[in-house]
């Protein structure tokens, strides 16, 4: 990266990141149709077409050889004259090992503290992660495990995951604006449809989650992790009977479908 990049001095740049298992990278065509969508909102073209990109990535999985990884993709706002215009991105690819997700649901779960907050452009995937960052110790104080961020009396993401609640008629509810629309999120949403629950994206308050009866995050390393508390609000112990253990053994199947599928 040029030392008068955008991205080192304006924090202006996109991002997107994949998980690859036993050598297939999941949902890849989601993942880089967010990054191409993310790229034009932020006016910055690769140089590279969808189709030469997986060219690319198919080449870097070859050469290391890691079964179980994530992959990044980082698109900068390149060399600017003045710091301030953009210039030609520069595109980075990442390939690093990461331990699979585990075969059974990750327990007892996550705490979340609320936090008022609304990320900049947040349908956009930006490498803007400030505020996540710098609350990290007040999080460890507190003896929780994530944010959940909230806004004008409606809650909508955490910094790195989506946010769900069960509702007491097994209505599956999500924050469905000023959220980035996770990949996870996505394929969990048709899954639940599939099975024949119902879904409902719309504006979700504290107290909602206080009458909910399960709730959980999604994100593209850990699946689907229960959460156990959000501020004073506490769920329930996880049951292999619950709604989300349903949705999370589906989700597996739907992965190795997907794995199926890409070979």
């Amino acid at each position: 990266m040029p030392a008068n990049d955008l991205g080192l001095h304006r924090g202006y740049g996109i991002f997107d990141f994949l998980r690859v298992t036993d050598h297939v990278p999941l949902f890849w065509d989601d993942h880089l149709d967010r990054f191409y969508r993310s790229a034009a909102f932020m006016r910055l073209t690769p140089a590279q077409s969808k189709e030469e990109l997986k060219t690319i990535l198919k080449e870097l999985m070859q050469k290391n050889g890691l079964p179980d990884s994530g992959i990044k993709l980082l698109l900068t706002g390149g060399a600017s004259p003045d710091g301030y215009q953009i210039g030609e991105p520069n595109l980075m690819i990442f390939q690093q090992l990461i331990p699979p997700p585990p075969d059974t649901i990750l327990l007892p779960g996550f705490a979340l503290l609320t936090y008022q907050h609304q990320r900049q452009l947040p349908e956009i995937k930006t490498t803007d992660y400030m505020m996540a960052i710098r609350l990290q110790p007040w999080v460890k104080e507190n003896g929780a495990d994530d944010i959940l961020y909230h806004h004008g009396g409606t809650v909508s993401e955490c910094p790195r995951s989506n946010f769900f609640i069960v509702t007491q008629k097994n209505v599956l509810a999500t924050p469905g604006k000023n959220i980035l629309k996770g990949i996870t999120r996505k394929q969990l949403l048709a899954i639940a449809s599939m099975t024949g629950i119902t879904v409902e994206e719309r504006e979700l308050s504290m107290n909602d989650i206080r009458e909910a009866k399960e709730s959980f995050i999604t994100s593209s390393t850990k699946r689907l992790i229960p959460v156990t508390r959000v501020d004073d609000i506490v769920f329930p112990a996880f049951s292999k009977d619950s709604v989300t253990a349903r949705l999370y053994n589906a989700f597996k199947e739907w992965e190795l479908s997907a794995i199926h599928k890409h070979r």
